[in-house]
């Protein structure tokens, strides 16, 4: 007989042989020894033998654990497409828990539990384990919040569907990811079909390359990041006023070359500025100070600002998208009437980058400060690569013919290398 849990564990019982008993319980079976109520009288009427009757049954006994066949379930899987799956979910569980209420809608089950060679053929050579959907209807089917179920090709599917009641005055909203949606729901569709639970509304309006024409309203102001690109914050009000009523606030030098009693103020500073203030290095600001005598955290890498010799601890260990990625997403650029060349970046030594990363990488390839000079590529009206030696300005250039050295009159050894491509 086949008996199956609730469990984990199904057992399948074979009888190891016929149990020593005739009678209305057991038609069809004899015993050759003494009769049934022997067992409760002891062997034969009156004298009986009990043991060698115990005997019996406990050898019957083993005989049935012996046969006692383990089979563990099969797998549960997250989704399934024409008949097959690959994303595995988990395994040893039996339909009924893979198929539970409370399971999504894509999710599908297949009987038999493959061992890892088994499951990497399937998976990888045979275009997926042949498996069946748990649910053909959207009835029991629960959908995280933004989405709703719709039955497509005869499978429950849980589709984008956000909340779009947009207030009076609705129209199109800069995502913080900094691109322009004609509404709120654009955005909120976006966001759900990136699975991006930070993508999330900037302000109102087309974004914008200044804070000129930005209304934060809230009690927040507007701020422009790395990539001049404007964003709505929330600033501080007020910071620790010394050191030690916070344990681990430490002065920090900021690339404005000013000093700063934590990052806190920092930060205020850089909101009451409008402009972001990268922080140069942990400490008070010092006039002598270059990349010999300072020391980065675990992950910098020390780059010197060009006009002052300065030295500036930056991330070093970015990972830029590679151009075919680019041309992907300047395709879309397209398809949506947005022109992809606002996505350039013109850098502070006049050669236009696809983006802030591939700025901070070529700095980190040569050693020197880059920085945003303006959205959009570098044209001829660009004011020409020189040097500004106010430290109040975050905007620096190199005229070239006299870099090298004002270099060598700073006590700098190192060689400029201005790479002209955008790799």
């Amino acid at each position: 007989m086949r008996c199956e849990a609730r469990g984990r564990v199904v057992a399948v019982i074979r009888l190891a042989s016929p149990l020593p008993f005739s009678g209305p319980e057991n038609p069809g079976y004899s015993w050759r020894g003494a009769p049934a109520d022997a067992l409760m009288t002891g062997g034969r009427r009156g004298t009986g033998t009990p043991r060698y009757y115990n005997a019996l049954l406990l050898v019957n006994l083993v005989l049935l654990l012996l046969q006692v066949e383990i089979a563990t379930g099969g797998i549960c899987w997250s989704s399934i497409s024409n008949g097959r799956c690959k994303e595995l979910l988990s395994q040893a569980v039996t339909q009924q828990e893979c198929c539970a209420s409370n399971a999504a809608a894509a999710t599908a089950y297949s009987e038999d539990d493959l061992d890892s060679g088994a499951l990497f053929f399937w998976r990888v050579l045979g275009g997926g384990v042949p498996c069946r959907p748990c649910r053909e209807s959207c009835a029991e089917v629960r959908c995280e919040e933004g989405k709703k179920c719709v039955v497509r090709k005869g499978r429950p599917r849980c589709v984008c569907s956000p909340e779009c009641k947009a207030p009076r005055g609705g129209g199109p909203v800069c995502g913080t990811d900094g691109r322009s949606y004609r509404s709120l729901c654009r955005l909120k569709k976006r966001a759900c079909k990136k699975g991006s639970h930070e993508l999330a509304v900037a302000y109102n309006g087309h974004c914008q390359s200044s804070c000129a024409r930005v209304r934060c309203g809230q009690g927040r102001s507007c701020l422009l990041d790395q990539n001049l690109s404007p964003h709505c914050v929330r600033c501080a009000r007020r910071c620790p006023q010394a050191s030690h009523q916070v344990a681990g606030v430490r002065p920090v030098c900021g690339a404005d070359g000013n000093t700063y009693k934590s990052a806190c103020h920092l930060r205020l500073a850089a909101c009451r500025a409008g402009r972001a203030i990268p922080v140069a290095y942990k400490g008070h600001c010092k006039e002598s100070a270059d990349c010999t005598t300072i020391r980065c955290r675990e992950g910098q890498t020390c780059l010197t600002e060009m006009g002052s010799g300065h030295p500036r601890c930056v991330t070093c260990t970015y990972r830029c998208p590679r151009k075919r990625e680019r041309n992907r997403e300047h395709n879309r650029d397209r398809d949506r009437d947005r022109d992809p060349s606002t996505s350039l970046l013109c850098a502070s030594n006049n050669i236009t980058y696809p983006s802030w990363c591939h700025i901070v990488k070529d700095a980190c390839v040569t050693g020197f400060v880059l920085e945003t000079r303006h959205a959009g590529p570098c044209n001829a009206y660009d004011a020409p690569f020189y040097v500004e030696e106010n430290n109040n300005s975050t905007s620096y250039g190199v005229d070239l013919a006299d870099q090298v050295t004002k270099i060598k009159d700073i006590g700098l050894t190192r060689k400029l290398r201005i790479r002209r491509s955008l790799t």
